[in-house]
């Protein structure tokens, strides 16, 4: 959303750990949003459209796995994992997720709008 791109934690990558981003990670450019990262990011930008209406997209079409405002919540589970843990990037250990990976203070305010009962956010 626009409210999300305008969100001063949200910004362009075109690198991760030192490196170029790779085409699985959406080289050569792909928006990070850190309170979905690992979750839910726009990967490979082709374009940019401004539109009035919410549009299709990728995941809320395939699956109901994923619903358009999806987010990280450790008590809600997603339909194959449980969220409630993550693996520790370059180790084998698992640490408790946060709510929003953490960044609750800094964007909860974003979903506020939303009726769960027409969207689920944490799913």
């Amino acid at each position: 959303t626009m409210e999300e791109a305008a969100n001063e934690m949200m910004f362009v990558s075109v690198g991760a750990y030192q490196q170029d981003l790779s085409p699985t990670n959406g080289a050569p450019i792909r928006i990070t949003m850190p309170w979905k990262y690992g979750f839910k990011s726009i990967k490979g930008i082709k374009h940019i459209r401004f539109v009035a209406e919410q549009p299709s997209t990728f995941w809320p079409d395939r699956s109901s796995s994923y619903g358009f405002y999806a987010n990280v919540n450790p008590e809600v589970p997603h339909d194959r994992w449980s969220q409630a843990t993550e693996r520790v990037i370059g180790t084998s250990s698992r640490t408790a997720t946060m709510l929003y990976n953490g960044y609750a203070n800094e964007v909860a305010y974003l979903y506020q709008h939303i009726d769960p009962e027409e969207e689920n956010i944490f799913k």
